[in-house]
């Protein structure tokens, strides 16, 4: 018996538009978190202060930020404008933000080039999801727009090693890492070539003039609010620390915004009330309101949320792990081999789920890779805990097992029950919440890996030149420091935050055991389905 989502895979690969098209989701996807990889050479090559995690963590966080904002912005423009014209811009808007990264000669200027490439990123998304409706039959386009999930998701997950191969096998020069940003310049350009055979697709064509009933307001409201909640949250690990503790004693900086976070607090509380009040009053709103009336769709955003969590845990401590004990040329090679066989895992159960389904019930299979997934970030908690590098990769094979049993069900689970009317704005809000759980996940991990750093290192004296003496002498000191305290509190932190991770994996229960109904049925109920039974 032929498997359908085998026949639509085949079909939207053989269209030498749609492949571009898949091919552009995939590089912004990797760019997303290729940086988790390189990042040990970024803050050295910039003059970078390693203490100051908060800080530089936003080279992610600036990029994840403008990637959800663009998606339902580009879906919108797409529909009004075409899938061309928003798939040309977007990657022109990737293209120079790549321009910026690779130019960057401060922190500042990095984070700025991230956020341009990742509202270029987010904006491929959407449309290629779009395109994916208007090429399949209406009977294919479920499994298609699953399928273009995928792509993303895994691209996500080869980030860091791709990242890892690019600095480390394939690039040149003293700051190997900019390698990464430049190889996007002839790539992109080729995409740009080779997009123009979408045109042929092309249903939605429309005038620049109809941007104009945009909900733009929801689109800088919605900013608004991720930014102060990721800003607040990343700088919150000082809270109630005494001056001169934690990172301090590494010599770290104090976070020039710490002492703003209530009203980091207060403007995001503000946005958000104004952007729901907002979203229920204009005709054609940013998110789809009347989805999250579903309990099932709600079950399935909130697990969505949480394997994002997941995944930027997995994604941006396993680096941090081999980063502390190895040297800083071999930090990226070393991190791509550990992560390699968790990437793998994912792929093969993902691929595997389709037959599985088939001969039992999906909704336990969901419970099952629920309880993987916590059982592997369990698994690895002691051994990061210790820097045993290697003794990590079974928890991790675990842990990708688990999750790679949820994607497949968590991407198309959505898009049935917001059906054929709504289907592309379920499929943005699963991604949507998805990327909502690795951008707070990761603030709220390194937020409170930097609180308990402060708890663990609060009674050690600080690392202060002392007068008269050298800078040598003083970054001596400093580094026997660094090697006598701050590498084992940072490794007994990050066991910390796996060990978290895996009660968050718990979590994921609550909203899977409220789908386990939907893995018997062949249809769910659709949006249009409840307003007719309504």
């Amino acid at each position: 018996m032929t498997n359908p989502g085998s026949s639509v895979v085949r079909k939207l690969l053989a269209s030498p538009p749609m492949l571009a098209a898949l091919a552009c989701v995939f590089l912004g996807a990797i760019d997303l978190t290729v940086v988790a990889s390189i990042l040990p050479h970024v803050i050295s090559d910039l003059g970078v202060n390693t203490a100051d995690i908060d800080r530089y963590i936003w080279a992610v966080n600036a990029y994840l930020i403008s990637y959800i904002v663009a998606i339902p912005i580009a879906g919108a423009i797409s529909d009004r404008v075409g899938r061309v014209p928003t798939f040309a811009g977007s990657l022109l808007v990737f293209l120079v933000g790549s321009i910026v990264c690779a130019m960057a000669g401060s922190l500042g200027d990095l984070i700025v080039g991230r956020a341009i490439q990742g509202f270029g990123g987010g904006g491929l998304l959407p449309v290629a999801i779009a395109l994916t409706g208007d090429t399949l039959g209406k009977r294919q386009q479920l499994a298609g727009i699953g399928f273009v999930g995928a792509v993303e998701t895994i691209g996500w997950v080869v980030g860091p090693i791709y990242g890892a191969v690019m600095t480390e096998t394939l690039s040149f020069g003293d700051e190997p890492w900019r390698m990464v940003f430049w190889i996007n310049v002839p790539i992109l350009a080729m995409l740009l070539f080779a997009i123009r055979g979408v045109a042929r697709h092309d249903r939605n064509r429309g005038s620049l003039g109809t941007l104009r009933s945009l909900d733009w307001l929801g689109a800088i409201l919605l900013s608004v609010v991720l930014a102060t909640v990721t800003l607040a949250l990343a700088s919150g690990g000082e809270l109630g620390a005494s001056t001169g503790s934690g990172l301090r004693a590494f010599g770290g900086t104090e976070n020039p915004v710490a002492d703003r976070v209530p009203i980091l607090i207060a403007v995001a509380a503000i946005s958000g009330m104004a952007l729901l009040w907002w979203e229920h009053r204009v005709r054609s709103p940013l998110l789809p309101l009347r989805l999250y009336r579903l309990g099932d769709f709600r079950s399935t955003i909130a697990a969505n949320f949480l394997i994002g969590v997941m995944l930027m845990t997995v994604m941006v401590n396993v680096p941090l792990v081999v980063a502390l004990g190895s040297d800083r040329d071999s930090a990226g090679s070393a991190s791509a081999l550990v992560l390699a066989p968790f990437t793998i895992a994912i792929a093969v159960a993902s691929v595997s789920m389709g037959a599985l389904a088939r001969v039992t019930n999906e909704g336990r299979l969901m419970v099952l890779g629920v309880l993987l997934s916590c059982t592997g970030l369990l698994l690895v908690s002691p051994f990061a805990s210790t820097g045993d590098t290697w003794a990590m990769v079974p928890g991790l094979i675990v842990t990708g097992i688990g999750i790679g049993m949820l994607l497949p069900p968590l991407g198309t689970l959505p898009i049935q029950i917001g059906g054929e009317d709504e289907r592309g704005a379920a499929a943005a809000s699963a991604l949507t919440f998805r990327l909502l759980g690795m951008t707070i996940g990761i603030s709220l991990l390194t937020s409170a890996g930097v609180w308990r750093l402060q708890v663990l290192t609060n009674l050690l004296e600080p690392v202060v030149q002392e007068e008269g003496e050298s800078t040598a002498l003083f970054l001596v000191r400093q580094q026997a420091f660094i090697l006598d305290h701050a590498i084992p509190l940072s490794r007994q932190v990050i066991g910390e935050t796996f060990f978290v991770g895996s009660a968050l994996a718990a979590l994921m229960l609550v909203p899977v055991l409220a789908l386990r109904r939907i893995g018997s049925d062949d249809s769910l109920p659709s949006v249009a389905d409840r307003r007719g039974s309504g």
